[in-house]
């Protein structure tokens, strides 16, 4: 049992904050996965984008799943979902999915819908974290969408560069390293960052962080806008263990907003808002 003096001792301790970057035994997991796209706007401007890419009629999709979470060393973090349960809204269609690895559902090659979910679930997710926080997914073809949504449902926080306790906080500021092919656009993030609690478990360290995102859209201007901005804001909460790095634990939410207004045929103004909203949790098992 841990007493008052044992926790006001924990509450002062200072400790050096990283993540394990060497190989970590494998994580059973609880892994929740949410995101949702909102198209606001002009018809014509909607449909247009709608037309862009599949993924721009998912309205809404959470996948729960149990697996496991590897870090297999050189900052490399991997999750393998064994079974999850997808439930979607796509094209104005409610969809559900049950996942199990290696036992594709009967009918797939004929459902573009839901050959997406089976992807989503049967894919996992990979990913690369440095030491202090610095996150890079693994999929070529993110935009700076993708990275932003991911910064936050991942709880990836960047880490302070001296040692902390319990009631510090710092605040990081960097360039985004996604962009769309071709556009050259990218967020600046800024994210404020604090050391809820520390405390003793098992033996182990955890410390328990809570972090506020924001990120402003950067780069050259569409020639057909008269006016457009991109936005990303979230909160996560983070659970790390001090002595090796683990990540025991993280949870966010949040969303990246994307506007855009032109003149249209008749000097009509036409405005369209895009609103894609992410969240994710992990838990042990």
């Amino acid at each position: 049992m841990i007493t008052l003096a044992m926790a006001l001792c924990l509450q002062a301790e200072t400790v050096t904050l990283k993540y394990g970057t060497s190989a970590l035994p494998k994580d059973k997991v609880y892994a929740e996965t949410r995101m949702g796209i909102k198209i606001e706007g002009a018809d014509a401007l909607a449909n247009f984008v709608r037309s862009m890419h599949p993924l721009l009629s998912l309205e809404k999709l959470v996948l729960r799943a149990e697996g496991t979470h590897a870090s297999p060393g050189a900052k490399k973090h991997r999750f393998e979902y064994d079974e999850a349960r997808i439930e979607a809204r796509y094209d104005d269609e409610d969809l559900e999915l049950d996942f199990q690895r290696g036992l594709p559902p009967e009918g797939l090659e004929k459902d573009k819908a839901k050959q997406m979910m089976w992807y989503l679930a049967a894919a996992g997710r990979s990913f690369s974290l440095s030491e202090k926080g610095e996150y890079r997914g693994d999929d070529p073809n993110q935009d700076q969408t993708g990275e932003a949504m991911d910064l936050i449902s991942l709880a990836a926080i960047r880490l302070p560069d001296g040692p902390v306790k319990a009631g510090d906080a710092w605040e990081k500021s960097w360039k985004g390293e996604r962009t769309k092919k071709g556009e050259n656009k990218y967020f600046n993030f800024t994210q404020k960052s604090k050391v809820e609690k520390i405390e003793a478990k098992d033996g182990k360290t955890l410390v328990t962080i809570s972090a506020e995102l924001t990120g402003k859209g950067e780069g050259p201007k569409n020639p057909a806008a008269e006016e457009e901005r991109a936005t990303a804001e979230g909160k996560s909460t983070l659970v790390l263990e001090a002595e090796t790095g683990r990540i025991v634990s993280s949870e966010g939410s949040g969303k990246v907003v994307m506007y855009f207004r032109n003149a249209g045929d008749g000097g009509q103004k036409q405005e369209l808002t895009l609103t894609f909203s992410c969240g994710g949790k992990l838990t042990p098992r």
